[in-house]
């Protein structure tokens, strides 16, 4: 039976591939704080260590034959406003995780962010920490030869978005603005563009690297549609009000290079929505 590590697997992406693992009889062990994910699943495949990654050490987890790290703190806004949490949140973590890679010598998967694609590494706290992080791997790489995947996501939506009230994804606010009958809040022109990408997408694309003989060295899970924000805010045909631009944030974002092929387009995906909670 393969073993794999998630960190941060009672959240949003990570609870969905805790499920699509156990369903191929895998065993995973979770390590999550929980101080954002919430999900646990009842499965005897899966065992939870309810600590934050920094205090975990490799005696607590016995031999993995994979590590996904999905543990940061994302949303660059936020990040502004808690740089230091920001910035220890992506580093600390990602050197435990790399120290375990190296004790397991198995392949870590990292999760990378579109933002650290696109933007200056000094544009915002989150993306520095990211840059950060990448150069701990290549360190321990170069001096452990610890092998190490990057997976790119961009904007991940779907069933159990995160919550981080006005710092939470596009979708996510919208959801919640509908929900409590509030116009939307679009910052600047609305003219910034997303490459929106179902969450289901997202798992099918980390399975596909993480099972596959030959890895590449990243991967890219996106749409390859971008959508701009007032595009995604007509489709829930709601009241919308505009608000000053907030620094920090690309413009655009756009997956050259899908992994995988969509199996949701994020227009369809909010009318859906919609037309389930009006008869919900």
């Amino acid at each position: 039976m393969l073993h794999f590590i998630i960190t941060g697997g009672c959240g949003f992406i990570g609870s969905h591939l805790v499920e699509r693992l156990i369903t191929q009889e895998c065993a995973v062990t979770v390590i999550d704080d929980m101080r954002i994910g919430k999900h646990i699943i009842d499965s005897p495949y899966v065992t939870y260590i309810k600590e934050d990654v920094c205090n975990v050490s490799t005696s607590d987890i016995f031999h993995a034959d994979g590590i996904i790290h999905l543990a940061n703190t994302p949303r660059v806004r936020l990040a502004f406003e808690e740089p230091v949490d920001a910035i220890m949140n992506n580093i600390g973590p990602t050197t435990h995780v790399a120290e375990w890679a190296k004790k397991y010598d198995c392949p870590l998967f990292f999760a990378q962010s579109s933002s650290t694609v696109f933007s200056d590494p000094l544009s915002n706290p989150y993306t520095f920490g990211k840059f950060v992080s990448e150069e701990v791997l290549n360190l321990y790489a170069r001096h452990w030869g610890i092998k190490y995947h990057s997976m790119y996501f961009y904007n991940v939506y779907g069933p159990r978005e995160a919550e981080y009230g006005e710092y939470s994804t596009v979708i996510r606010a919208f959801k919640n603005k509908v929900l409590n009958n509030e116009p939307l809040r679009i910052y600047g022109t609305g003219l910034k563009t997303r490459d929106f990408t179902y969450v289901e997408d997202v798992v099918e694309g980390i399975l596909r690297l993480i099972f596959s003989t030959k890895r590449p060295k990243e991967i890219h899970l996106g749409a390859g549609y971008p959508y701009s924000i007032l595009e995604i805010a007509n489709a829930f045909d709601h009241p919308v009000v505009y608000e000053f631009d907030k620094p920090g944030e690309s413009q655009h974002t756009f997956c050259e290079k899908p992994f995988v092929r969509r199996s949701m387009d994020v227009i369809e995906y909010i009318k859906d929505w919609k037309r389930r909670t009006h008869n919900a």
